[in-house]
């Protein structure tokens, strides 16, 4: 109930897919980062839209068994995680259930399974801060209070990276770095094959376009190789493949499309703008394949709206989709007639924030 125009108590009844804790009252929903189920406390509303409410925790007058001690000393200030006041094993049984919601509508029987990462933090090997001379201010950005946040101790970031975090820091470093940049921007700190590099502004993954956490990619690439058990004979088409990541050791006909300039060593690259109503046509003429036996996906958040247009043209037996983003990946399987999920996987890329990536595996319907 209320107390006030912006104060509520509140019972937190489940975690949505942003990580944050739900209560309804009224027929109003609020949404409290940084609780748990069965927890109940004191919220300052920040922010009202049409019956919806977004709230800051206050206070706790019951805690879950399942809380912790966030072990980053920016957390209660940082929007970056939003599930270091949980033990892991809570954090992935949300991700998971919230993952199983999200494809329940694809399908019955689809055979589900989730993948944990060996460690929660210190795995990033990418990050962006963002910058405001101004305010004399580097770090991330809280949208909700549409601030700058510092961070000089983030935790989520490699051992390598944070060093270069933390030496921005030291008496300001940042600003004699970035002198000659405009008053706004961002920076990008990435380790590649062991070697750390800094972009001020730039576009995302200026460098090229990696996993942010090596040990989960590796586990993603060993499923996708445990999913398509391919003979050296068959196609595969490798959509969005950028350098090649998720085919680079299956042993067949393969053919990797992506916007991107040619990786080294990869001659069946072919650079395409897969979001062009076009592109299957253009791929088509350009490699002369005309049906292929299996398809890899891994497209941006925006998903891949044209699938059903490519399946329709190649023809694949086999679709394994990954996604960073899986409402997009429902929306777009939602689309594609003729076959059916019989796996699906929630991989923790992303432990301590409410991302994760999804790996799906379809069969033609006979």
């Amino acid at each position: 109930m209320t107390n006030s125009a912006d104060k509520i108590n509140f019972i937190i009844e489940h975690i949505d897919p942003l990580g944050q804790g739900v209560f309804k009252n009224d027929e109003k929903v609020f949404f409290i980062p940084k609780t748990l189920p069965g927890e109940s406390g004191t919220a300052t509303i920040y922010k009202r839209k049409k019956g919806v409410h977004f709230a800051k925790l206050d206070t706790l007058t019951n805690k879950s068994d399942n809380r912790v001690k966030p072990e980053c000393k920016h957390y209660s200030q940082c929007a970056g995680c939003h599930f270091l006041h949980c033990d892991y094993e809570t954090e992935i049984e949300s991700k998971f259930n919230n993952f199983r919601r999200m494809i329940s509508f694809l399908g019955d029987n689809i055979q589900t399974d989730s993948i944990s990462a060996p460690h929660r933090l210190g795995y990033r090997n990418r990050v962006q801060l963002h910058y405001n001379k101004k305010l004399n201010k580097l770090g991330f950005i809280d949208a909700s209070r549409r601030q700058i946040v510092e961070v000089p101790e983030c935790q989520i970031a490699s051992p390598n990276i944070q060093e270069i975090i933390r030496g921005l820091y030291q008496e300001n470093s940042w600003l004699t770095s970035s002198k000659n940049e405009p008053a706004k921007g961002h920076v990008e700190i990435y380790e590649n094959n062991g070697e750390i590099k800094i972009n001020w502004n730039s576009k995302y993954s200026f460098g090229g376009f990696t996993q942010v956490f090596e040990q989960m990619n590796t586990k993603l690439n060993n499923l996708v190789n445990e999913l398509n058990r391919v003979n050296e004979s068959e196609v595969i088409l490798d959509i969005f493949g950028g350098n090649g990541n998720l085919s680079k050791s299956i042993n067949a006909h393969k053919y990797i499309i992506d916007y991107y300039t040619k990786p080294k060593d990869e001659d069946n690259f072919f650079n395409i703008d897969l979001f062009n109503e076009n592109a299957h046509i253009e791929f088509q003429e350009a490699s002369g394949v005309d049906k292929a036996n299996h398809f890899l996906i891994d497209p941006p958040r925006k998903g891949f709206p044209d699938l059903d247009v490519w399946a329709n043209k190649f023809s694949p037996q086999t679709i394994t989709y990954v996604s960073c983003h899986p409402q997009t990946m429902a929306r777009d399987l939602k689309n594609l007639k003729g076959y059916k999920i019989t796996k699906a996987y929630m991989l923790d890329l992303f432990p301590s924030t409410f991302h994760f990536e999804a790996c799906v595996f379809l069969e033609k319907s006979s």
